[in-house]
């Protein structure tokens, strides 16, 4: 089996009306601008990937995707036979960064081979569980109520018992809105939150000390991302591990974290280390005895089944945060991702397990300049 084409199609899913907009400490959005990879073959099977734009985190835009896939990724990978991914990421890593493109190919060539072995990709990494996973939601910015709202109503509809909260604007509303989450789920609820780099490393510790009475479970990327120093002295004035995300996006620099003692958790995020480098950032996690979560880059339902997948073959998941894929007004999918008594339950079809939807594509696809 020989790769004959590698395609990038741009696609805009709006977020549902009843959301409207969703931002973080250094992001916003309205939509999912991201790039829908196909990747074919000379026996007649396709795999698909999903590439996230995030211009903010990644440096990836829309037209930087398509622009590095058809000039550079698919001249380096037709001809090539997809099971062979170390060859193939030693060409990928010829072109420096482009972390959400490469996963996407990746993702797509596992798709692939699911498809030609006639097995679920969860099979093909391991399959420590095979069937469920245990899910988180993102709670992003808010009032304090509406935020508690939404967690309630998760909490009834699908059973979700694990939330992560947005914060970083303003120290004194993300305490509110935690201890407020907190007196309404119980205490059997994980609660964790994520600051996407937005404060200092004095703003953190603060603010970390003040949400731990009331459980906080662990925090995301507190200060800037390649501080490592900064963040090793936050560590070790708090009582509660530090989830590396940004900083988790190469085995090198997860590697140095981990080597300096940190008391930390990765999140492991298939969209933009495919399953290829993922997986080895897992077994580095292993190695370590660090306990690792499953991410989300908001991505459709077919970023989405990656992340199911993914998160179903390892003992050493806690959590994956898969539960999200229906802020979108479409999941790009034919077929439906379930999720319910607060797990996700992976697709037993080949490959990602999912369809995506011609006819939601050439709706939600457009041309760029």
């Amino acid at each position: 089996m020989r790769i004959t084409q590698i395609e990038a199609i741009p696609f805009k899913v709006p977020l549902a009306q009843s959301i409207g907009k969703i931002t973080s400490s250094i992001w916003s959005m309205e939509a999912a601008n991201h790039v829908l990879i196909k990747i074919s073959t000379d026996e007649g099977l396709e795999g698909f990937g999903e590439a996230v734009e995030r211009p903010t985190i990644y440096g990836e835009t829309q037209n930087s995707i398509l622009t590095v896939v058809k000039e550079w990724l698919s001249p380096q990978l037709t001809g090539l036979d997809p099971l062979d991914s170390e060859k193939i990421w030693e060409r990928l890593d010829k072109i420096a960064a482009n972390n959400t493109a490469k996963g996407a190919i990746d993702i797509a060539l596992y798709d692939l081979i699911g498809k030609k072995l006639s097995l679920p990709i969860h099979k093909l990494l391991g399959s420590w569980d095979g069937e469920k996973v245990r899910v988180s939601s993102l709670l992003p910015f808010g009032s304090p109520e509406k935020i508690v709202s939404n967690a309630l109503e998760r909490k009834q509809r699908q059973g979700i018992q694990a939330f992560k909260i947005k914060v970083g604007k303003d120290l004194n509303r993300d305490i509110k809105t935690f201890i407020a989450l907190r007196e309404a789920l119980g205490d059997e609820a994980i609660l964790y939150v994520d600051a996407n780099q937005a404060w200092t490393p004095y703003q953190a510790i603060k603010a970390i000390r003040a949400m731990e009475p009331y459980g906080l479970a662990w925090v995301e990327e507190p200060i800037k991302k390649g501080d490592f120093e900064g963040k090793l002295r936050v560590a070790n004035q708090i009582s509660v591990p530090i989830l590396l995300d940004e900083s988790a996006t190469t085995i090198e620099e997860v590697w140095q974290q981990i080597r300096m003692g940190m008391n930390c958790l990765i999140n492991i995020k298939p969209s933009r280390t495919g399953f290829t480098i993922s997986r080895k950032i897992m077994h580095l996690a292993e190695a370590a005895n660090i306990p690792c979560l499953v991410g989300t880059a908001r991505e459709t339902g077919l970023g989405t089944a990656a992340g199911i997948q993914f998160a179903t073959s390892f003992k050493n998941i806690l959590l994956a945060e898969v539960a999200d894929f229906e802020i979108y007004e479409h999941s790009l999918l034919d077929n439906s991702l379930e999720i319910k008594n607060g797990y996700a339950y992976v697709p037993s079809d080949p490959g990602l397990g999912v369809r995506v939807s011609e006819t939601a594509l050439k709706k939600y696809q457009i041309k760029l300049e």
